[in-house]
């Protein structure tokens, strides 16, 4: 059995200059993570550059591609275009709703009849 009393003294204690390395270390460690990332979030302007590059490589090779595959077709007409008459029954409602809407938000009474929309302008 060792004698606690005649021990040797193992200290933990840090002395000053220690503790000022230890800082400094550890201040230039944070400094220099910093920079790194401060140079990554500067490269980052160039990523959507790169990503331009590579969309259009991508689609000069599709359209050369098609272009190879396609095949000598007849030269047909494209059919004219055909005016078609649409239900304005939809719109009509959504008039009416807003009307409503409006009507009520002002407090004007709706008539007990309801509305009758006469004719619909388009532009």
């Amino acid at each position: 059995m060792t004698n606690v009393a005649n021990a040797p003294m193992t200290s933990d204690v840090t002395t000053i200059p220690q503790a000022l390395v230890n800082t400094v270390v550890a201040m230039a460690v944070v400094f220099a993570v910093l920079i790194f990332i401060a140079l990554v979030i500067s490269l980052f302007k160039f990523i959507p550059m790169l990503m331009q590059k590579k969309s259009m490589e991508i689609s000069n090779a599709a359209k050369a591609e098609r272009e190879k595959n396609k095949k000598p077709e007849e030269s047909v007409e494209a059919p004219a275009p055909v005016a078609t008459q649409t239900d304005d029954s939809q719109i009509v409602a959504v008039i009416m709703a807003a009307v409503y809407a409006a009507m009520e938000e002002e407090g004007t009474p709706i008539p007990a009849e309801g509305l009758v929309i006469r004719s619909i302008k388009k532009r």
